[in-house]
């Protein structure tokens, strides 16, 4: 951690966020459409460091979460004080866990751990490689010298539910030290948060429902490509019956969606296995993974190269 380059651009995101609010904007700390576990925690905890900064923001988003991730964060007690309701105009927005929007309102600043294109351009940009976007937030806590236990549990928290618990090739491994000396010292119970950190998928739900969890739009050149992820337990009876309704589905949700491939990416933690199924007009091609997929490693590029 580079801690006086993070204590800096802290710096200039809050006299950017008082910028905003004297120019009568709303500030709102926002994560990406169908948000993550990850992109919920982080805003968050953005929200919670900024206001012992004394900054005071809001957390909205424009989509609701999918199934899994609502439960989870439920189950974390970080749930509250959240709008799924969209922005409103004069509402200037921070983005994290992603650096690209859709949306019209004004972006002043993002903080992201997906170093992929594009190369954002808003007033403060921190992306930069880490376990979660919640570890960089809880980094920029660290530089300010702000120590407060209930961030650095949000912190821990998205390290294990956006990298399938550690296993995913995106962990960085240097975490693991603080990992356990922070889940010992705070009292968190590992087994269970490990457990969390599959996110595994229930069978039981409708493939048109289980296709679309951690849905993830791209757009290059006007070309667009679309992802979506499935957690399973490979132990379960009828499991690959169901992921060929849900590839079935998406064929059909491609064509509507204006996408020229769809990647459904299904994880099976247990194993550290993944399959890819990249499904193009064309037909659908399954790729095997001897390890957990990563979708800026195995998703991005591909849709880049349409």
């Amino acid at each position: 951690m580079n801690k006086e380059f993070l204590k800096d651009k802290t710096n200039e995101l809050i006299v950017l966020c008082q910028k905003a609010i004297d120019d009568g904007h709303n500030i709102v700390v926002t994560g990406h459409d169908m948000p993550d576990c990850d992109s919920i925690i982080s805003a968050v905890m953005l929200r919670e460091l900024l206001a012992r900064l004394g900054v005071e923001t809001v957390v909205k988003f424009g989509t609701r979460p999918d199934g899994v991730t609502e439960r989870l964060v439920s189950e974390l007690g970080v749930f509250e004080g959240i709008s799924f309701d969209g922005f409103e105009i004069d509402d200037a927005l921070i983005l994290v866990d992603h650096h690209v929007t859709f949306y019209k309102n004004d972006v002043i600043a993002c903080v992201d751990h997906h170093t992929t294109p594009p190369e954002p351009n808003f007033a403060l940009n921190l992306v930069q490689k880490a376990s979660s976007c919640g570890r960089i937030i809880f980094n920029m806590a660290l530089s300010c010298g702000v120590s407060d236990a209930c961030i650095e549990k949000m912190a821990i928290f998205s390290v294990y539910l956006d990298t399938q618990s550690t296993l995913a090739p995106k962990f960085e491994k240097s975490d693991l030290p603080w990992l356990d000396e922070g889940i010992a010292r705070l009292g968190i119970d590992k087994e269970k948060i490990e457990e969390m950190g599959f996110c595994l998928n229930s069978l039981d739900e409708d493939a048109e429902v289980l296709g679309m969890y951690a849905y993830k739009r791209y757009e290059f050149g006007g070309k667009v490509g679309v992802s979506t992820c499935v957690q399973i337990d490979e132990r379960e009876d009828g499991w690959q019956s169901k992921i060929d309704g849900i590839v079935e589905f998406l064929k059909q949700k491609m064509l509507s969606d204006g996408a020229l491939i769809w990647i459904l990416v299904v994880n099976k933690p247990r194993v550290v296995r993944s399959d890819l199924y990249f499904i193009r007009e064309s037909g659908v091609e399954i790729v095997k993974l001897n390890r957990l997929a990563s979708r800026s490693r195995d998703v991005v590029p591909v849709v880049g190269a349409l």
